[in-house]
This record gives structure tokens, sequence and C-alpha cells, in this order.
């Protein structure tokens, strides 16, 4: 385990609701090592951030929600890569402009009264989505077995596929289309192509098109001169002009609205932006990478996407691939997630049970990489000892029939067994059966079972 994870991660926290708020959270997260720092203003928390260079902060919107609205928008643009974590009382997200607010800027929020598991999965997860973002400022930078870092964990063909287009597109400044299905890993493999090129030491700026608020977005993006509209106090640099020099990732690009389509498609073409309310026109030389899980060309045919614009992205398209075609992959990731998250709660290292690697390897994983990370994360909290199983990383309400029940598991883990012992003994049922430890009759009726053959 590395000196960090055996350190106290510091956590500040801002309540206007006095030190009980805080000692209530610092109960519940000091056991899974969160050093919970009170904080009572803005300005302190700014000051707690640059001060420990923290990746996660914690907010008590609990009737504070209006001013936070006020002061928040400046501090995220100021640190872009910290996560933030909301507690708020349910009747707040049902204000549609507090839900808006709270989808814009918060990486994950939990309700009042605070559960314990809900708020440590929160910000345990805020905090390695920080460390992501922060990969190439992190020791992590070092490659892996192949020359690449940023967690592009996996050997299969499919991957091996992804990592020479990686290489390939990053000797260059075109635009590149990532698509594929949610939680594939787009994000990491826009990261890899900006770490491997000669904008490395220049930033990335990852914006989700998602889950900009609507009436901010033009904002967002492109900045905003002061006095450009009611509450805008100071100018705001944008997200485009932030990643001068390096590297602007857009993802869900498909939810830009028609009207942004427009001002992004003459940057793309002019390599200029214009900031609202302003008349000066800034040059931004940054490379844009998009990525997707719908079908822009049918957007385009549905009106929802501008075709001139799908021409300027699809330059160099990437295709990453779903978990469920990349074989043992998942075992590959399944480990590598294990000993992090098992880190991060500060809890010993634990493994899977074979009869749950199989179970993985033969599950469809709807929600890919992602869905993983999840499930394994719930089997670490739920596993008694050094062993995670089945039943611990399937939820109780999961009614998706793809996912294998125990017994069903460990009939394919014994299919394949034999099958592997069957080809390394080079079809000699004697030598196959001498490798299981098991009789001649008995890997007979075994194949028979399994519906294998003998060449």
């Amino acid at each position: 385990m590395s000196s960090e994870m055996c350190m106290f991660r510091r956590l500040p926290m801002l309540s206007l609701r006095g030190p009980e708020a805080v000692e209530e959270v610092r109960r519940i997260a000091e056991p899974f090592f969160w050093e919970i720092v009170g904080v009572d203003d803005p300005d302190r928390l700014s000051r707690q951030v640059k001060r420990d260079q923290v990746r996660v902060a914690l907010i008590d919107l609990r009737g504070a929600m209006q001013s936070a609205m006020s002061w928040l928008p400046a501090f995220c643009h100021q640190f872009p890569s910290l996560q933030l974590v909301a507690i708020i009382e349910k009747p707040q997200a049902d204000n549609p402009a507090h839900a808006s607010f709270l989808h814009a800027y918060f990486f994950d929020f939990c309700f009042a009264p605070i559960e314990p598991t809900r708020l440590t999965f929160s910000i345990g997860h805020a905090w390695t989505m920080a460390r992501v973002a922060d990969l190439h400022v992190a020791s992590e930078s070092a490659c892996s077995l192949d020359g690449e870092a940023h967690e592009m964990v996996g050997r299969s063909e499919a991957m091996q596929a992804v990592r020479r287009q990686v290489r390939r597109y990053a000797g260059n400044h075109l635009p590149v289309l990532i698509t594929g299905p949610t939680g594939t890993g787009k994000e990491l493999a826009a990261r890899s192509i900006h770490h491997q090129s000669d904008r490395t030491d220049k930033p990335f700026v990852a914006v989700n098109c998602g889950t900009l608020s609507p009436n901010l977005i033009q904002s967002e993006l492109f900045g905003h001169e002061k006095g450009a509209f009611t509450g805008a106090t100071k100018r705001r640099i944008g997200w485009v002009e932030q990643a001068q020099g390096g590297t602007l990732f857009l993802d869900e690009i498909g939810d830009l609205p028609l009207d942004v389509q427009v001002n992004l498609l003459r940057f793309l073409q002019q390599g200029e932006i214009q900031r609202v309310g302003g008349d000066a026109t800034i040059a931004v030389d940054a490379r844009i990478i998009a990525a997707t899980h719908v079908d822009l060309n049918r957007a385009v045919l549905a009106g929802t996407f501008r075709e001139d614009l799908l021409f300027r992205l699809d330059v160099l398209p990437l295709e990453m691939p779903p978990l469920a075609e990349r074989g043992a992959d998942v075992l590959e990731l399944a480990e590598h997630y294990l000993a992090r998250f098992c880190d991060e709660l500060g809890v010993k290292r634990k493994r899977l049970t074979p009869a749950t690697e199989a179970a993985l390897r033969t599950y469809a994983w709807p929600g890919n990489i992602r869905e993983l990370m999840n499930r394994l994360r719930r089997g670490i909290v739920l596993a008694d000892g050094n062993m995670v199983s089945l039943p611990e990383i399937r939820p109780h309400h999961d009614d998706d029939s793809n996912f294998p029940t125990l017994a069903r598991a460990r009939e394919l883990a014994e299919r394949r067994v034999i099958a592997e012992a069957i080809a390394r003994a080079g079809n000699n049922v004697t030598e196959a059966a001498r490798l299981l430890d098991v009789s001649r009759c008995t890997l007979h009726r075994l194949i028979r079972k399994h519906d294998l053959s003998i060449d």
C-alpha cells in the first residue's frame, strides 16, 4: 500500500450550521481515513483547498442553497479538478432551479438525515474521479506494460486496437470523435491521447456537456465579461479558453443545444471565440476531442445535431468496445479496481471467489466498466472476510436475468476448467483426467454434461 493510501485524506467541509454538523460527518468518515476540516465561509474553503491541494470538498447546503448559487460558479472555475459533494434536504432537490444547479456543479449529493454508507460511497467515488482528473500531474504517470498510462487496463485484442489508434492519434492535432456505450472509458482514452501528445504539459480540460446548466452553457464554454448578464459581477474565462495550448474534451457532445453548436463550429473553423457580452475576438489553440454514446448520424437526421459540426468533429474516429466484448479484461479490471477501492476505503485488500470470477466473465455488463466499479465497491463493503462473493456484488433489487446465479456461475467455471484441461492435454482423455484429478469415467460424464467434444 502506498504511503498516500496509509494517510488520512483531508476533506474540507463548508457548513453554516455550526460545529455539530461537522462533528456528525467526522464520526461517519474518520473510520474510513477521512480527516474532516470544518470551515464556515467560501473564502476559508478556498484557502484550505489551495493550501492542502485537496481533491474533494463537502458542502452543506441545508439552508444555504441560494447563497451557494451566487458564489459557487466562480469557485468551481477556480478549482476545475475539485470534486464537490453536497448535503441537502430532500425538498431542496425538488426545486427545478436547485436541481439544475446541483447537476451542474456537484459530483454527488446526500440527503439529510445522513446515511453513513451513502456518504462514504459518495466521497470515495468523488475522490477516485478527482484522481483520474489530475493523473497528468500525479506520480501515477508511470507507463503501463506497453508504454501507456492513465488506467487503460486490459490486454484483449479490442483494447490493443484502441491503444494502437491512441498512439497514432497522439501524433497530430486533428479532432477526435470517441464513440461507444456509456461507461466504456471514453474520457480515459481522451486523456491517454493528450498525455502521449506534445501537448502533455498543457491543460487537459474535460467538460461534460450533459451536465451544463442550459441557462449558463454559453458562459461556461466561452466565458463572459463583467456585466454580461444579471449576476455576472466579474469576467469569467470559459472552458474553451482555459484549454489554451492543450486539449478540450467535450463529453456527451450530442447534448449540446443547437445554438451552442453554431459557436463551437465557428471555433473549430476559425480557432477564435467571443466571450458572452464581449466584442473582442480571442484566438484559442486547443485540440478538440469529443465523445458521445449516441448515434450522431441519427441525431443529424432528427435535426438535433448539425451535420457540418459532425463533419468537423469526426476526423479521427475511435470506438470504445463494450466490456462484454473484452473477454478476460473484466478480471484484470476487477483486480485493478478491487485493490484501488480497498486502499481508498482503508480496508485490507480482498479477492474474488472463483465462482464470482466466472460470473463476471459471463455477465453482459450493460453498464460496462462503470457498473463493474460500482458492484465491486458494494462487494468490498458487504464482504465479511477477505473474499468477495457473488451475492455481495449483486444488488438485492437486481432482476437482470443476464447476471448468473451462483449455481450457474459454478457450472460455467467447471465447464471452462474442463475445456482448458482437454486443450492442455492435447485432447488426450487420460492426461486431461490426470490434470483434473478425476477418473476417465467421471471426465467422460462431465464432457457429456457440458456438451464438450474430443477432437
